[in-house]
């Protein structure tokens, strides 16, 4: 339960997170499951492809810095007894009503509506679970070698499908079916400059340009693993 003291604050939190999500193109379907506590929880993955390039959260691994940092926002409200139930209606309502742009932001907004339906339950209920806690941390990824932490870390399994990640997203092309016929140059291009060169059938499909801000070490070990991975139907040893 709130203490009374935390109440006034409210108000302020509401509007320092009501940047939430980001213009990103939509990757998520209205079918998933309830949140739980594997890599593929749906909401974390939709948590990456919509929200974290604009927000910092430690458990999502996401760097974006146009919106609030969500694990500065919600702390000291945990620390004042805020629970998750409470931080997951206020997520909710922030997605479906945005709060004008906070002056710290200026410019910047959230679309209403970015997730709806049990896609907002999953992000909201996953934001609540995580933001604003001590030592949270990314899960292990599935897939071998560093690079398969990157993946994940970014989202990347929200759009794509690529069976050594156990991902399953279906905006982006099949990565086990376009990265066997590509080679490292272009697979490069495709992260750190997407719009160059569009696959056949994804004219329309825009994908975040974020990428290619990847420390070089991290964009290699991305490579590495899409090369090494895709179509291994997940049976790379």
């Amino acid at each position: 339960m709130l203490k009374i003291k935390s109440l006034h604050k409210l108000p302020v939190l509401l509007a320092s997170i009501g940047l939430l999500g980001v213009l990103a193109a939509g990757c998520g379907t209205n079918t998933s499951a309830p949140i739980h506590d594997s890599f593929q929880d749906r909401g974390r993955q939709l948590f990456n492809a919509k929200c974290g390039t604009c927000h910092k959260m430690a458990q999502a691994a996401s760097t974006g810095t146009q919106g609030p940092d969500l694990d500065a926002a919600f702390a000291p409200s945990r620390e004042v007894g805020m629970d998750d139930d409470t931080i997951k209606g206020i997520v909710r309502a922030q997605v479906i009503r945005p709060q004008p742009s906070n002056p710290n932001f200026p410019g910047i907004s959230m679309p209403a509506n970015i997730v709806t339906g049990n896609d907002l339950e999953d992000v909201a209920a996953y934001a609540a679970k995580y933001a604003g806690v001590p030592g949270a941390k990314p899960p292990r990824a599935p897939g071998r070698g560093p690079g398969a932490q990157v993946f994940a870390n970014n989202g990347c399994g929200s759009c794509h499908v690529l069976a050594e990640a156990q991902s399953a997203g279906t905006l982006g092309p099949d990565l086990d079916e376009v990265i066997p016929s590509m080679s490292r140059a272009e697979v490069e291009e495709a992260i750190v400059d997407p719009g160059a060169s569009k696959p056949k059938g994804y004219e329309n499909v825009d994908m975040p340009d974020r990428f290619g801000n990847l420390p070089p070490e991290q964009l290699d070990q991305l490579i590495e693993f899409l090369m090494s991975s895709a179509g291994s139907d997940g049976q790379s040893s």
